[in-house]
């Protein structure tokens, strides 16, 4: 039967909390962006060196991911949030004195197991906590706090850079993030049950759904588009000296602070209008952005950059509502924790690898058409009816299901 109509607003508090708690998740990973210019001159390390570090943490956060149903199943929800939180500040600190190369990619794998912990825990309490039909802007209230952390990653940095060293930026970081977890034992009300445990049949039964890997392709390509491109842009621009590093920051904060509405308008445009015209019109759009960053002058290419940002982020709500929505509630932390691994690790590790090698050989800007392309193609893709009708069939069976 379908869910009785109720008000949106009495979810906001919960909503504010889970995404600040993400945002805390996310700045402990995407504060190391702005940060790389400073250890890449420190370390002396190549571009293919810097790709090769944002991989390593990716594969830590991929392990984790996958393993944090074990986690949840054994302990509630609320517990493996707060745990994570905590760890990632401890495993921040950490980074912080680390000296050399290796030392560091050791750190940042931590970074990237503590932190991966999360997100399939916080999915299923919004999806546990949310009525169905306030999911679309639920989940795009929840990817705000990725733009609000891109947007204070830059700020945090470049005002403290002025005082402090990369290691010591990153120490006061971690331990601020292990003192705000302890708060929330007192203030996350939600997630008071446990994980389902993941189980053979689970999976057999899901890798058999043409939706999970309709879906698992999406993720990789939008993490790819967000994270992907957004690791290495300081990398590009203020390495080979293409424009001033304020001109960078000035305008990549303006793209995040654009990315803030486009999450949330996203989701308004999901349950207004449906899925499917939402997801195609993003990745078409975003696509050809990404690829005419690689055909301008470098000006313009960072304004290009700039409108495809937030087109970017869109597509992270929008991918996890389609996750969230083939399986019955119960089984949300599940599938989030089976498919998120293979799309942050191929989205956020391994498209930073290869736009990194690329960089070595002074093809990053054919990184950027080779990767516009496989945007455009993704939405003609999940435009086709025969493709898109096996994420909704398993939709509605769902909705069998509840």
């Amino acid at each position: 039967m379908p869910e009785t109509p109720r008000p949106f607003i009495p979810f906001i508090p919960l909503l504010i909390l889970i995404s600040f708690v993400s945002f805390l998740n996310i700045l402990a990973r995407v504060i190391f962006v702005p940060l790389t210019p400073y250890i890449c001159e420190e370390m002396h390390l190549t571009h293919t060196d810097t790709g090769n570090l944002f991989f390593t943490l990716s594969v830590g956060f991929a392990i984790t991911l996958f393993g944090s149903q074990f986690i949840s199943s054994k302990v509630t929800h609320k517990t493996t949030v707060i745990f994570s939180t905590i760890s990632t500040g401890f495993a921040l600190t950490f980074a912080s004195y680390t000296e050399t190369f290796m030392g560091f990619r050791v750190a940042l794998f931590l970074v990237g197991l503590c932190s991966g912990l999360f997100i399939p825990s916080a999915v299923a309490m919004i999806r546990e906590s949310v009525s169905g039909a306030h999911l679309g802007k639920a989940f795009g209230i929840f990817g705000t706090a990725q733009s609000m952390a891109f947007i204070l990653g830059p700020m945090i940095i470049k005002h403290m850079a002025m005082w402090l060293s990369w290691q010591e930026m990153l120490n006061g970081f971690g331990l601020l993030s292990s003192a705000i977890s302890l708060a929330l034992l007192f203030l996350l009300k939600s997630g008071r049950v446990r994980g389902e445990p993941i189980t053979i049949p689970f999976i057999r039964n899901l890798i058999s759904w043409p939706s999970f890997w309709i879906l698992m392709v999406l993720l990789c390509f939008a993490n790819g588009l967000n994270y992907g491109i957004y690791n290495m842009v300081p990398d590009y621009f203020q390495r080979h000296n293409l424009l001033d590093s304020g001109v960078v920051y000035r305008l990549t904060v303006i793209a995040r602070i654009a990315s803030v509405m486009t999450a949330i308008i996203a989701g308004v445009f999901v349950d207004r209008f449906g899925l499917k015209p939402t997801l195609v019109f993003a990745f078409i759009f975003c696509g050809i952005l990404t690829s005419f960053m690689g055909t301008t002058a470098p000006f313009s290419s960072l304004i290009l950059f700039c409108l495809q940002s937030p087109i970017a982020t869109s597509l992270m709500p929008l991918t996890h509502f389609a996750v969230s929505t083939i399986v019955p509630r119960e089984k949300n932390a599940a599938i989030v924790s089976i498919i998120s691994p293979f799309g942050f690790l191929i989205g956020a590790g391994t498209v930073p690898q290869i736009l990194g090698f690329l960089g070595d050989f002074n093809f990053y800007a054919q990184g950027f058409i080779l990767f516009g392309i496989f945007s455009i193609l993704c939405g003609m893709f999940v435009n086709f009816n025969g493709i898109y009708r096996h994420v909704e069939f398993s939709q509605i069976k769902n909705l069998e299901v509840e």
